[in-house]
């Protein structure tokens, strides 16, 4: 008693069928993710009367003077905002490049007690600590000033950017370590001219998750910075309200779309880095 085996032809219509709808599914979660986006760009170019009349149709005529009135609105947060999170990412960065290099490839006393004692405070949620941490800044006079957000920050950040480089930096062999220090290199040289260069994709994946972060936070700026001059754009944004209590969601979507650009623009000129660090395996936990 024979039994028949598939064709190659029916085994590639299979194969063929399935890859079609993993095609279909993607392209659906890429609808999905790009329809959010659209109608906030067409609402956009909306007036009010437009929007609450006819919501789902397409701007007639476009109300451009919008997108001028929105940024004469947002231009100062979303500067202070690029400022705040420059500061944070790049401060971020430099400390757990130090600090994963040193739990990498160091031997000191202590030092898997102190690294489990850093991914215990992972484990604690922000908001438990939110108002201590508003007492502290408050004593020490850092409240509405630029530097409760970029220190706050740093030291948020830090801890996951020390476990990333710890986990990144552990995979590169000690033999090229101890080739540069058998050659005459000091420790600097070592980290400066070895450990940095091969490190670039996990630190452009730190980089790139941290100012995200800071860009995106809208309640430690709130809390903290009561100057309307130094606020950050996620606080700003709620800021267009008019006379009788109106709000102009025309000009509103037209700030959240210019906010928006400063991220796509990191993204687009970091996704190259960002994508080789997650490939490397530095986000495994």
């Amino acid at each position: 008693m024979t039994t028949s085996k598939p064709s190659g032809g029916a085994m590639f219509s299979r194969a063929s069928f399935r890859q079609l709808i993993l095609i279909l599914c993607l392209a659906l979660l890429v609808v999905l993710t790009l329809v959010p986006i659209l109608f906030m760009f067409y609402s956009s170019l909306k007036s009010n009367s437009q929007i609450l009349g006819s919501f789902w149709s397409l701007p007639s005529p476009p109300q451009w003077e919008n997108y001028a009135e929105a940024f004469s609105s947002i231009w100062r947060y979303v500067v202070n905002t690029i400022l705040y999170s420059a500061g944070a990412s790049t401060t971020v960065v430099c400390l757990s490049a130090v600090s994963g290099y040193l739990f990498a490839k160091k031997e000191f006393p202590g030092k898997e007690f102190l690294f489990i004692l850093l991914l215990a405070m992972m484990m604690v949620p922000a908001v438990l600590t939110l108002i201590p941490a508003y007492v502290w800044y408050e004593k020490l006079g850092l409240t509405n000033t630029p530097l409760a957000i970029i220190i706050a920050h740093a030291a948020g950040g830090q801890i996951f950017g020390t476990f990333l480089c710890r986990t990144s930096m552990e995979g590169v062999p000690s033999s090229l370590f101890e080739a540069a220090r058998i050659d005459g290199a000091k420790e600097w040289t070592v980290f400066a001219r070895i450990v940095l260069p091969l490190s670039v994709p996990i630190l452009a994946t730190i980089f790139i998750m941290q100012a995200v972060g800071t860009y995106n936070d809208y309640v430690w700026p709130l809390l903290t910075i009561r100057d309307s001059s130094m606020q950050m754009v996620g606080v700003g944004l709620t800021q267009f309200t008019k006379q009788f209590g109106i709000t102009d969601k025309g000009v509103q979507f037209a700030a959240y779309t210019i906010s928006s650009l400063p991220l796509i623009l990191v993204f687009s000129f970091g996704m190259k880095y960002y994508i080789q660090g997650m490939a490397q395996g530095a986000l495994k936990m």
